[in-house]
């Protein structure tokens, strides 16, 4: 029982791991061809009476206009339509700068179709505004000084005489986001659309994926998001009364765009509206969008094992904050996840050592008793009471590791520390595979190196032959794996050579 329990839990963390981080080809680049959304196909979110409009001055915006501002160690810029619409916004990081906003595609449209004049403009903030014959159109969009929560707001003034109502408007989040060269591969398959929203008796809010219309007033944020970024919209004092779910086809992808609607507004004669649009766009950084508050944090997917998988994320920086190196970081972590389970795993060793040694006197057994199945189980037993084995005593240390492995496994993965984040030599991006894959070659070798030491208690021929091939399997799936997976990899291989050599020595096994 012990040798098939073995296999399946290699064989099905082997599926897992496929199954979350399978590399699809690569799409077709961005400036391959125009992008037509659905947004653009509307005339405007508004009644009719609002496309008339007038120029009031010749000091109207340029097509595309940048506000650009500097942070401490990376450079965002902001390219605006004439009517304040994110055309492009270009965020620094650690590697390359990235346009986050798809080609032909702009986000937080409406009114657009309006001529604006520029009231003032600043390094970090701008202000236009258009006319009807029925009402005067106002907007500001202020940027935050270390890319935080942005703001665009909003303020619409009755001309006439009598009261006028304006239909719900739309403000759109997409189609789709954009990210790094290394992703974007992986990025149609991952991007979607989600919202916040506060249940009874839950301490923290809950995260869900949006695939239709949601006529919900409490959510608190919703958001389009990738592995590594995310640009949302938060629900401040409930303006915000619905949220529209759209489809766009995006390189043969359905790429997700998500609109919010405000309430049906009704203003009398000389009255103004004024609302806001606060918004984030930026890296899913934990700790940072842990301080902005408002739960964006929680839009960091860490998996089923997720206690886990922060903890690691703490410790991963904790450890980078001592060395300034996440890949020494890394080998640190893996070396204090060994050494928290080197009671279990030196079980286990043990455990397998002395099958081992019982698989002569089992298969004896077997072959004598093969027609009295009764018989055999008995004598089964009295052998493991000889050896003082328990069949299961070497699975179960592994069976509590598992949730270890695949929480390390998600950090490594998804956190957006390792972005960029350099090691040694050729090593330039940890979050990225290694361009020449010298690390998967020696994670390979280490595998074998490995079998041919430790305790093999697998007899079967099939079985035998699966566990030969693995290292050669591990070593192929892991050449696209990010650099900084296969680094921990190879840190428990090297442990776990270490540790049999280390048994070999005291006689455990020979």
């Amino acid at each position: 029982m012990q040798k098939n329990l073995l296999l399946a839990i290699i064989l099905t963390s082997l599926i897992w791991i496929i199954w979350y981080s399978w590399i699809t080809p690569p799409p077709q680049k961005t400036n391959s061809k125009k992008i037509e959304t659905n947004s653009e196909k509307k005339s405007n979110y508004t009644s009719e009476k609002l496309i008339e409009t007038k120029e009031i001055s010749q000091n109207t915006l340029t097509q595309q206009e940048a506000i650009i501002y500097e942070l401490k160690n990376q450079k965002a810029k902001f390219y605006l339509t004439q009517s304040l619409a994110l055309k492009e916004v270009y965020y620094k990081g650690p590697v390359q700068e990235v346009n986050l906003i798809l080609q032909n595609t702009s986000f937080l449209k409406f009114f657009d179709n309006l001529k604006y004049s520029k009231i003032y403009k600043s390094t970090d903030s701008v202000k236009v505004k258009a006319e009807t014959s029925e009402m005067e159109i106002t907007k500001t969009l202020k940027l935050s000084e270390n890319n935080g929560i942005n703001k665009l707001q909003v303020e619409i003034k009755n001309k006439l005489k009598k009261a006028i109502k304006i239909n719900p408007i739309e403000i759109n989040i997409g189609p789709g986001l954009n990210t790094v060269k290394s992703e974007e591969s992986e990025n149609p398959k991952i991007w979607q659309a989600i919202y916040s929203y506060k249940k009874e008796n839950r301490k923290n809010p809950l995260i869900e994926k949006i695939k239709s219309d949601h006529n919900n007033l409490d959510f608190i944020w919703t958001a389009i998001e990738n592995r590594y970024f995310i640009f949302a919209i938060l629900n401040e004092n409930k303006q915000f009364s619905s949220i529209k779910f759209l489809k766009e086809k995006i390189f043969d992808h359905d790429a997700p765009q998500i609109n919010i609607l405000t309430n049906e507004i009704i203003l009398q004669p000389a009255q103004s509206y004024t609302f806001d649009i606060n918004f984030y766009v930026g890296p899913k950084d934990y700790e940072f969008l842990k301080k902005l508050g408002w739960g964006l944090h929680l839009s960091i997917d860490f998996g089923f094992f997720a206690p886990l998988a922060k903890i690691a994320n703490t410790l991963l920086k904790k450890f980078y904050n001592l060395t300034k190196n996440y890949g020494v970081a890394i080998i640190m972590l893996s070396v204090l996840v060994q050494i928290i389970m080197l009671p279990l795993t030196f079980k286990s060793y043990k455990a397998m050592a002395i099958m081992k040694k019982m698989q002569p006197e089992m298969k004896s057994i077997q072959e004598r008793y093969k027609k009295d199945p009764q018989r055999m189980n008995i004598e089964l037993m009295n052998l493991y009471k000889k050896y003082g084995a328990n069949p299961f005593s070497g699975c179960w240390p592994m069976l509590l590791q598992i949730p270890i492995f695949f929480a390390l496994f998600t950090t490594l993965r998804n956190s957006w520390d390792l972005h960029g984040a350099a090691f040694i030599l050729w090593i330039k991006d940890l979050s990225d595979k290694d361009p020449y894959f010298i690390l998967p070659i020696l994670m390979g070798a280490l595998m074998f190196a490995q079998n041919y030491i430790s305790p093999q208690s697998i007899q079967d021929p099939t079985q035998a032959a699966i566990m030969k091939w693995m290292p050669i399997i591990f070593t192929f799936l892991f050449l696209t794996f990010p650099s900084g997976l296969v680094l921990y990899w190879i840190i428990n291989s090297i442990f776990s050579i270490l540790l049999s050599l280390y048994m070999k020595q005291k006689g455990f096994y020979s």
